[in-house]
């Protein structure tokens, strides 16, 4: 009996000990720390020099918001502050955003927004009013850096050649041809103002109108206004009070004053009229053609009523591949052409380094023109323009949207263009530029910059420009003149250097 007490002793005493031990383990550890998730994230324009994470209380945090080249900070969300340096002590969870925004300012009532540090200031704008006799070189604080003065009104656009000279389109009295745009009368004027050189076509057959090109190799192409004599429309079936006038290209080299090289749309119609006549066919397959009776008896506009059935209003030159774009306004369409033809190979369906003479390479931007329901990408278009990629061409051009009321600077992705390339769907759109603000119904333009922003021409109102994001950079207020376009000079091209700017 006394040997089980002493053994019951041992193991109180065991027990006790044990609780102590374990008791003053307890007191020995660290008490535990809370911890909370600080998440801290930055808008488009900066960034921010911590991500945060997972933080003891009471520790400190520093969080600096950097802006980007053009951006300026503007405050956090998730604390109360606009310092763009914060020193936290970190008491609970926090989800913090720096903000940033463009740099802009107001430079003036004509340019009264600018993001100087983001615009493109190599070069000078060519700003071409519209229909009026002049036209100047800007820069982005809205000056005139140079002006020119013209005797005639424009009819409509004017190029920088590389000596400094402006070749321009000019209006001369022409009682044949009523339509907005025509010209008639091509000049070279010299850094001076004197008129080096002119060539005119101003008849009852045909007239310049809406635009030229100063290709690489120093000849112009031209568009031209072609009339249709009465005989061969009415031997097609297409019946009207008036004559039909279509569009033709021609180059002309100034040096010689000869016309080296010409395309005329009439030589690639289609009907589905006359079944005896060689242009008889079917457009919806023979897409490389022109449905001379797409616009028979419509009403999209007034000109057509009056034989202006097509009416192109812009071209492009593509030295590279050789081939001219043509804004084609009443079609809602882009038509290719190959320029490697000769004139008389232009006239057929074969040549050319396609092999499809003067019929059209591509086309897009109106699929009913091939009998398609699919509705159409362009309502009037303007000031086709190309874009040379690192693995593709493209195409900028100014939509005027017309029944949308909302204009829209549109670049697409060409296909590779040649004799099998497919006809009948829009190119992939990679960039488009609309704003609530900018519409106009009649005229409008769109080209790259070389910093990769796009200026766009507001008919009535002036320009703009706008970063790949379509982030606005600039704009020019006219002041209530109207524009033609605006195209872009650099500083370094031969063209400015020649002016002594």
């Amino acid at each position: 009996m006394r040997l089980l007490c002493k053994r019951f002793k041992v193991v109180i005493l065991l027990l006790a000990g044990t609780l102590v031990l374990l008791s003053c383990q307890k007191d020995m550890e660290p008490s535990e720390v809370a911890q909370y998730s600080i998440f801290i994230s930055s808008s488009e324009g900066g960034r921010v020099s911590s991500e945060g994470g997972l933080l003891e209380e009471g520790s400190t945090l520093t969080i600096e918001a950097i802006p980007d080249r053009g951006y300026v900070f503007t405050g956090w969300e998730g604390y109360s502050s606009t310092e763009s340096i914060l020193e936290l002590t970190v008491s609970q969870a926090l989800n913090l955003k720096a903000n940033f925004a463009l740099n802009s300012i107001e430079w003036s009532e004509t340019v009264p927004y600018l993001v100087e540090e983001l615009v493109d200031d190599s070069g000078y704008i060519l700003a071409i009013e519209n229909g009026l006799k002049t036209c100047y070189l800007i820069d982005h604080k809205g000056q005139k850096v140079k002006t020119w003065e013209f005797e005639l009104s424009l009819g409509q656009d004017v190029e920088l050649a590389s000596d400094g000279s402006l070749y321009g389109l000019f209006k001369v009295p022409n009682e044949y041809f009523g339509y907005g745009g025509q010209s008639g009368l091509i000049r070279r004027i010299n850094p001076e103002g004197e008129v080096t050189w002119e060539y005119e076509i101003s008849s009852q057959d045909e007239i310049t109108h809406h635009d030229l090109e100063v290709m690489p190799n120093g000849n112009l192409l031209v568009l031209v206004w072609y009339r249709v004599p009465a005989d061969e429309v009415e031997a097609i079936g297409y019946l009207s009070e008036n004559d039909l006038v279509v569009e033709k290209v021609i180059e002309i080299n100034p040096d010689s004053n000869e016309i080296v090289w010409e395309w005329n749309s009439w030589d690639h119609i289609v009907q589905n009229v006359s079944e005896g006549h060689p242009t008889y066919g079917d457009p919806k397959t023979q897409k490389n053609k022109i449905d001379i009776f797409y616009n028979y008896e419509s009403e999209y506009h007034e000109f057509i009523g009056q034989g202006d059935v097509m009416h192109a209003n812009g071209l492009t030159y593509q030295q590279e591949l050789d081939i001219v774009a043509l804004s084609v306004n009443f079609y809602n369409e882009v038509w290719f052409i190959d320029h490697s033809t000769t004139t008389t190979e232009a006239k057929s369906n074969q040549g050319g380094q396609y092999n499809r003479g003067g019929d059209l390479l591509y086309r897009f931007g109106n699929p009913a023109v091939l009998g398609d329901e699919a509705p159409k990408t362009f309502d009037f278009n303007h000031h086709p323009s190309f874009v040379s990629t690192s693995s593709s061409l493209n195409l900028l051009i100014f939509n005027n949207n017309n029944q949308e009321g909302r204009s829209k600077a549109m670049e697409f992705k060409l296909p590779e263009l040649g004799e099998s390339t497919s006809i009948g769907s829009t190119p992939p759109l990679v960039f488009e530029y609309g704003n609530e603000d900018m519409f106009f119904p009649r005229v409008g333009g769109a080209v790259r910059l070389p910093n990769g922003n796009t200026l766009i021409c507001e008919g009535d109102y002036g320009f703009w420009e706008v970063n790949s994001q379509g982030q606005l950079l600039w704009k020019y207020n006219g002041q209530g003149t109207s524009f033609w376009r605006g195209l872009f000079y650099s500083k370094q091209s031969e063209a400015i250097k020649s002016l002594g700017l």
